[in-house]
């Protein structure tokens, strides 16, 4: 139907131009403008049932499903009915611990939708175009751990949305709003990171933390991250980067050139440089920014999803500063805290491994001074 509109004003010019030329000089203005004025009841037909088409093609798109509504802070759910204490008992206590204290206001929270089914039937077939809607599904054996990581990812999803198109999230790219589910993981990944700022983060050095995080301001060079030895290992862990025409310096890179390897990591950061095409190089890469950010908003309390978005389009460090209500210097110096907090647990002495191990030993021992068939001699 919407075709109808072009070919309306189409068959007004055809029929002005099919008119003989001695005609078409001898019409007034005024003739013309009458004849185009017959043709604008038509359009507006065309227009309406063009409209109208649309709006019938919107509706029929739409799942036409009974749900229900229910509010669990500022996240807007819909349950199919029968599962709204459900969704409440699901939900309430993730908002409640983890994001109430502090996201006061989110546009996209606001407007969108989620859909919550644990059902032990098939699952619903929903489809709204009116607004965003990001479904939390399971079957009824899935555990409560399994549903609840659903609703985390796209609790995290719909905030990401409110800063998708900012410099912040851009330049500063992290996995999204989450708490850390493993932070011994991430200790691991701070320590064995191959940087010289990111040894000196771990041991106590603020500069070096937000070195290692990318929130230095001004330009920055690989050489401020890495020494000439870890360039090269850089370049080895990530040699995949550099294929075709750089496959022959990645082989004088590794036998040791060390121009090789800084040709190659300075042409990659020259034609990449947008912050996620950049990650993979830096110290500290996504889950340790993600921990940092979340450890930001957890510290700033109250407004600090607000002040966030108020301040997105500044510097990453700007950003944080604000969520937090501290320095950068204080901010690395606490989350360095937590992390520590966080250690993996190591035993020194015998593990479960090796007092299996002498139990065999002592029976096999004790069976042969014993016993008649295994006794030794």
């Amino acid at each position: 139907m919407s075709s109808l509109v072009p070919r309306c004003l189409a068959l007004g010019v055809a029929v002005l131009l099919s008119l003989p030329a001695p005609t078409r000089a001898q019409q007034t203005e005024q003739e013309l403008v009458q004849h185009l004025d017959s043709l604008l009841p038509l359009l507006r037909q065309a227009q309406e049932e063009s409209r109208a088409a649309k709006e019938a093609q919107r509706e029929a798109m739409e799942t036409r499903v009974v749900t229900e509504e229910v509010d669990v802070g500022l996240v807007r759910v819909m349950v199919v009915p029968g599962q709204a204490d459900i969704a409440r008992d699901v939900i309430g206590p993730i908002w409640e611990r983890e994001y109430a204290p502090w996201v006061d206001a989110s546009p996209n929270l606001a407007s969108d939708r989620v859909f919550f089914e644990w059902t032990a039937g098939d699952f619903t077939s929903l489809r709204i175009i009116s607004y965003e809607v990001r479904a939390v599904q399971g079957a009824r054996f899935r555990s409560r751990a399994y549903m609840e990581r659903g609703v985390r990812q796209v609790i995290s999803e719909t905030l990401k949305d409110d800063i998708r198109h900012s410099s912040f999230y851009q330049d500063w790219n992290t996995h999204g709003f989450k708490a850390p589910e493993a932070p011994q993981n991430l200790y691991r990944e701070a320590f064995t990171s191959p940087s010289f700022v990111a040894r000196a983060c771990v041991t106590g050095d603020d500069r070096g933390c937000l070195a290692a995080f990318g929130l230095v301001g001004g330009e920055t060079r690989l050489s401020d991250w890495y020494n000439t030895q870890e360039r090269r290992l850089l370049v080895m862990r990530n040699a995949s980067r550099f294929s075709g025409n750089g496959a022959e310096e990645v082989a004088r890179c590794r036998g040791g050139a060390t121009e090789a390897c800084d040709g190659l990591l300075n042409d990659y950061w020259r034609n990449w440089t947008q912050g996620r095409d950049r990650l993979w190089a830096h110290p500290f890469q996504a889950d340790l920014r993600t921990s940092l950010l979340w450890y930001a908003l957890q510290q700033g309390g109250q407004g600090a999803w607000s002040r966030l978005l108020e301040h997105q389009s500044e510097p990453p460090l700007a950003v944080l500063e604000a969520a937090s209500g501290m320095s950068g210097e204080a901010l690395v110096a606490g989350w360095r805290s937590w992390l520590m907090e966080h250690r993996p647990v190591t035993k020194a002495g015998l593990g479960s491994v090796a007092l299996g191990a002498l139990f065999w030993i002592a029976l096999l021992f004790a069976l042969a001074t014993r016993s008649t068939r295994w006794r030794l001699g």
